[in-house]
């Protein structure tokens, strides 16, 4: 996939996926954004039919039930639209949609 690829027809794609440290994960876009987020806030804000009602979009998942030591085992890209977590709670269902992914960015940038 070349650069342009990847930005021309679906927007940007992640170049680099990182743990920044325990608590917090970094993604270099095709685009040269520079992203971060917390794992919890990401594993909060997973969009799978479990965690998030699909014909009302209510939350479904209570936070208080995440564990405090929440992160991410796996992850593996979907395509080339999104990236899917494996969190050490033994969930995997949700598809992190690039779109999602630039949404929830928790960059000063982006805040």
């Amino acid at each position: 996939m070349t650069e342009e690829n990847s930005t021309s027809t679906t927007g940007p794609a992640p170049k680099d996926i990182r743990q920044v440290d325990p608590a917090t994960l970094g993604i270099t876009w095709t685009d040269g954004h520079e992203s971060t987020y917390g794992v919890r806030h990401l594993r909060e804000n997973c969009p799978c039919a479990s965690c998030i009602d699909e014909w009302t979009g209510v939350k479904r998942l209570d936070p208080a039930t995440i564990p405090e030591n929440i992160k991410p085992v796996n992850l593996q890209s979907v395509g080339l639209y999104a990236i899917q977590f494996f969190w050490n709670d033994g969930h995997d269902t949700g598809f992190y949609s690039h779109k999602l992914m630039r949404k929830l960015c928790q960059c000063i940038e982006c805040l």
